[in-house]
This record gives structure tokens, sequence and C-alpha cells, in this order.
């Protein structure tokens, strides 16, 4: 227990240090966001100084901006889970690692949210009611206890995934599937909870007609499940090149040394890889003799190429000494998707398959290779435990491919379709009844009175969201500019319309009728930005101290040298 403890603070002592860390790119961008938050925490502080009255709400408009990007940031942490039903039950291999990704910025978003809420209390001091067993609950009866379990709930089964399939990777052991795959499912259930249950807050206020209709919680879904994978789309965009290690044409220069002859593979060899790779050494000595048939060992120096990408061949490899990365082009950059260090395997995808090379695989330093012809290799995976470490390790790849953001573009444009349905469905219903309950319609539509704060922007955002729609339909989409674009007006749209779309309209007019607009104030404003450059903050450092760890960089085996 005391060593696993151990482990474990080295663990996190090497990623804190590796997050403040980085190229003047790096420390540009958290430089911005730190001064913004800090921006942020001193106009807080002058609203907890002087309370609420430095805000633009009022009694009669109660809940603002800060809300209304409360409930957008919960639409955005619940469409992680868009990335985890292909993974965990269609096995797309391929967007594996990814799932990391989208799961971190629910972590981020719930992060933010909370933040909000919290900023939202005049008085947050006695946020304590709110924590069960020691404050006034009122479980079950209110809907806002309800929404306090699951937001923190949702936080918790995210950090334990996150966390422990990190670790996992970072130890180099596979993760025991009793200890994840069960949370993975619950948060998949969790996910729909979480904005379902925010949309309940909405919909039980029945002195609000305006929100009094059983399609907003099909309506938040719709718009989470859009503006969430939309906003993965492009941070995983971001990810991609920032990662990158240089060009790819730089792949195409050194030294091939792995199609060279090297001297025959003995079982000293095997021996050795084993110290590394215990799983070889349950593998029966028959079969390893049979293995050694086609084996060889190669010493190769830094800087030299044993394969490439696009060409063919049916070799493996397995690091006896040294390090050797694996770089794939993408575009014009080149970007890192694995490190092999001693024990470790490459090429083994392309080699079983018979497919071209996915990467290029360049020597790091001085190293030493056994070189496997796939008919050997699957020798070896003859006995379970190896055939387990070796495919276990096949999926271990940050590929972030042009393939996966397009798997992500099928499922915004189908949500964008249902979320734009939704919203003529419910404009439908106001108009066409006409019934006493409208007015807030027609004040966020086209104006009540005179009064008509809402009305460009709605519009702003229904135009944004059809633009959107047409554009993801259309072919033109499946090249990642206009997918960029789509993405962008979805998120403008879905933020204006779901934020103060939804939120403001519902306290206009008052129940005595009287009209109060509602106008952020500068304050509020600048507390709303600190609280989105906090976030994103939280969220550069999670990527930071996780990409090394799924390209290889920083493993435990290397914890002496890196």
């Amino acid at each position: 227990m005391i060593t696993a403890a151990r482990n474990y603070l080295v663990f996190v002592r090497r990623c804190t240090r590796v997050a403040f860390v980085g190229d003047w790119r790096y420390y540009t961008w958290m430089g911005v966001l730190t001064v913004v938050a800090l921006f942020g925490l001193n106009a807080y502080a002058k609203q907890f100084s002087h309370g609420l009255i430095v805000t633009g709400m009022s009694d009669e408009v109660s809940w603002g901006v800060y809300i209304a990007n409360f409930t957008f940031l919960v639409g955005v942490a619940a469409a992680a889970v868009m990335m985890v039903i292909p993974v965990y039950i269609y096995d797309n291999e391929e967007m594996h690692d990814l799932v990391i990704f989208g799961e971190l910025l629910a972590v981020a978003a719930i992060i933010m949210c909370l933040m909000f809420v919290t900023v939202d209390l005049g008085r947050p001091d006695r946020f304590w009611h709110l924590i069960p067993g020691i404050g006034q609950f009122n479980f079950p009866a209110s809907m806002l206890s309800w929404d306090v379990l699951v937001l923190n709930g949702y936080l918790l089964l995210n950090v334990h995934i996150c966390g422990y399939l990190i670790y996992c990777r970072y130890r180099g052991i596979k993760p025991s599937k009793w200890f994840y795959i069960p949370f993975v499912f619950i948060a998949i259930v969790w996910a729909v909870s979480i904005h379902t249950v925010t949309a309940f807050l909405y919909v039980g206020l029945g002195g609000r007609p305006f929100w009094n209709s059983a399609i907003v919680g099909p309506r938040f879904l719709a718009s989470a499940f859009t503006a969430g994978p939309a906003l993965i789309i492009l941070a995983l965009q971001v990810v991609r090149r920032v990662t990158a290690s240089g060009s790819a044409t730089e792949l195409d220069k050194g030294a091939d040394a792995g199609a060279r002859p090297g001297r025959p593979a003995t079982l000293q060899d095997l021996e050795q890889l084993s110290l590394r790779l215990p799983e070889l050494s349950l593998v029966p000595s028959a079969d390893r003799q049979r293995a050694l048939a086609t084996a060889s060992v190669v010493e190769v120096s830094a800087g030299e190429v044993l394969l490439r990408q696009g060409t063919d061949s049916s070799y493996a490899f397995f690091v006896l000494k040294g390090r050797v990365v694996v770089k794939r082009a993408e575009g014009d950059r080149a970007r890192i998707t694995r490190t092999a260090n001693p024990g470790d395997q490459f090429g083994e995808v392309s080699a079983l398959h018979g497919s071209p090379r996915m990467a290029t695989a360049i020597a790091e330093e001085n190293s030493l290779i056994l070189r496997l012809h796939a008919d050997s290799l699957r020798v070896l995976m003859e006995t379970r435990e190896m055939n387990q470490i070796v495919r276990s390790r096949m999926a271990e790849r940050l590929m972030i491919t042009d393939h996966a953001l397009l798997t992500l573009r099928g499922i915004v444009q189908v949500s964008m379709i249902i979320n734009v349905f939704l919203l003529a469905n419910e404009v439908f219903k106001e108009f066409y009844s006409g019934n006493l309950h409208v007015a807030s319609s027609k004040y966020l539509f086209i104006g009540l009175h005179g009064h008509h704060a809402l009305v460009p922007w709605i519009w702003s955002a229904i135009a944004l969201n059809i633009v959107a729609m047409v554009l993801l339909l259309l072919p033109l989409s499946r090249s990642l500019k206009w997918l960029n674009l789509a993405c962008v007006l979805a998120i403008v749209g879905i933020w204006i319309e779901k934020g103060m779309g939804l939120v403001i309209p519902g306290f206009i007019p008052t129940p005595l009728g009287a009209i109060i607009e509602y106008t952020p104030s500068l304050n509020e404003t600048l507390v709303c930005f600190g609280i989105w450059a906090f976030g994103l903050l939280c969220y550069t450092i999670f990527l930071r101290m996780t990409v090394p760890i799924l390209q290889g960089r920083l493993t435990r085996a290397n914890e002496g040298s890196i």
C-alpha cells in the first residue's frame, strides 16, 4: 500500500511538472488565460463585497448570463457520452484514446458549471445547505437537490474513468475492465440525466409558462449532442496541431535501417525481451524456437528509420534497448502517435493485417531492435497472455484522424437536424395556439410593447443554426475547413438559443405584467470571461498532462530519464 501510494505521488508530481513546461506558444496561451481569469476573480471580489447589485439582474429577472452559461455548459459536459458510445458500445478502436479528451472536456465543463452556480448565489457562503447530510438538502422534492447530485456525480465518474485509464497507460498495464467499464455505462446514463434534470429545473417552475413544455428536455439533449461534439471536433484539431513535432517532409529523411540484414535472433534475445515483457516468458519454448526461424536483431543509430508510412512490409518490431518514436504524417505536419521503450512493440498492426504502414518509426537513440515476421508474431500470440498484451498495445496509439472527426460530424449532423426541428415545433405551439401565455415568446421573437432587446439575438441564433445545418447536410462539410465553420456557427447559435434565448424570456413579462429588460453589466461579463478562461486553463493543463502519456513520452519506465 505504501509503495503504491508513493508510485502514485511520483506520477502526480511528474504530471504536474509537465503541465508547466512548453514552448513560447504554450506560455503565451497560459499567460493570457491567467490574466483573464484574474480579471474575472477581481470582478467577482467586487460582486462578493457589494452583492448582486453590481450585476444586471433584479428581483424581476433573477437569472441572467450566469445561468445561461451554466445551461450551455451542462450540455457540453453531457456530450462526452457521444464519444463514449462509439468506443465502448460499437468498439471503434480509432477513437479509443480520443474519448479521454472528450471526458476531460466534460470535467472542465462541470467545473465551470459549478463555478457559474457559485457566482450566481447571492450568499455563496451558505452553499453548505446543499451538501447532503449537512445542510437542508430537501431531497427528493427539490429539483435543485437532484441537480447537485447529478452534476457532482458526473464529475466524479469522469475523474475516475480518465484518471484510471491515464494512470494505467502511464504504468504500462492493461486496465481492469471491472474497475472502469461499469462506470462508463453508468456515465452514459448519467450524462443524459444531468441535462434532463437541468431541463426539469425550468419545466418545474409552474409560474413561468414559457418553460412549461414537455419538449424542453428533448430540446436540451438535442442541443447538447450538437454543441458538445462540435466543440470536441475543434478541440481535437487544436490538439493535433499543437502536438505536431515537425513537418511531414522530415519523415522522408534518414537512412532506412528496417529492411537491412541483421544478425539472427537467439533465445537469449527473447529472454532479454521477456525482462520487459513478462508475458513472453509464458510462451512455450517450442513456440519461441519456431518464432526465431524468421527473427533477426538490428542495430540502429539515432535518426535511422525502421519503417516508413505508406510502405508495405510484413515485419513487426520489439525494442530490446534504446527508444523509438513513431510519427504519423497528417497533412503538412508530423505528430507522435507512440513512443516505444524497451519491451514495447511497433509496426504490428500493418504486419498482421497486411496493410500499408500507418506511420514512420525513427530511432530516437542508438537502439537494438528485434525484427519478427508476422507469421512468427502469430506463433507467439498463440499463447493467450501474449495475444492479450499485443492486442491491447495495438490500440495504444494517439490517432486523431480525419475519419474520427468525420464520425463526430455525423453525430453533430443528426443532432442539429433534431434541434432545429424541435425549435420549429416549439415556435408553432407558441404562436399558432395564440393563448394568453404567448407574451414571453412574442417578446423573444418579435418584441413586446416596444421592448425587443433579445429579438436580434434570437434571429441571429436561428440563422446560425440553419446555416450550420445546411452546411452539415452538404457534402462539402466533409472538408475540415467547412466542417469547422459549421461547428463554430452551431456552437454560437446554440449558446444564444439555449442561453439568453431560453433563460431571460421566462421572466418577461413578470407575473404582474411588468416588462423589465435585462442587460448583463460589465462586472458580470468580466466574471463570465474569467470563468471561461479558468475552464480553458484547466482543460489545457489536463491535455498537457495527458498527451505525453498517450504518446508514450511520459511513462513509469522512463522515470529516471525524464
